[in-house]
């Protein structure tokens, strides 16, 4: 839509999703709001933006849901571990309620490479929809995750008890 390479990724285009996502503010989830609202999140200078960052682990998880028949009503959750481009700290997205997802990787032999450009948008039932592309020399993967909300933890490296 707006920041994928496959968009023209411009800097109109920032302004436009930029706009989109004042427009929609109220619509967004509090943890997708506030990482496209942010500064850094799409900066590639800060050590905390997945951006180039590497795919070092991805899980899927059920649990029982919520009533009488929990082990019909199970939620799905995920997340995604990356080891941070500058190679001094992890970077963990929790999706804590999955509603549906599309892992789609084509050129995998040298791994998914570098995360290269992800976008948070809604869809029309005002979910939660995170776009990812990844590529190294070529594209390699592209993910489409639909969830309730989404969260992301900075752990930086830590060397004889101080961070990094």
């Amino acid at each position: 839509m707006y920041l994928l390479e496959s968009d023209g990724r411009s800097d109109e285009g920032f302004a436009a999703y930029r706009e989109y996502v004042a427009a929609n503010a109220e619509r967004f989830p509090a943890g997708a709001l506030s990482l496209a609202q942010s500064d850094w999140y799409y900066g590639s200078h800060d050590h905390r933006s997945p951006h180039d960052a590497r795919l070092e682990t991805m899980s899927l998880a059920e649990q029982p849901g919520p009533g009488e028949a929990h082990w019909q009503n199970r939620l799905t959750s995920l997340e995604v571990t990356l080891r941070g481009a500058y190679d001094d700290g992890h970077i963990r997205l929790r999706y804590p309620a999955v509603h549906s997802y599309r892992l789609d990787g084509f050129a995998l032999r040298g791994g998914h490479t570098d995360w290269r450009y992800d976008e948070l948008r809604l869809d029309e039932d005002g979910r939660l929809v995170h776009e990812i592309e990844w590529c190294g020399m070529r594209d390699t993967a592209r993910w489409l995750i639909v969830a309730d909300d989404i969260e992301l933890c900075w752990r930086p490296d830590v060397e004889a008890g101080t961070a990094l």
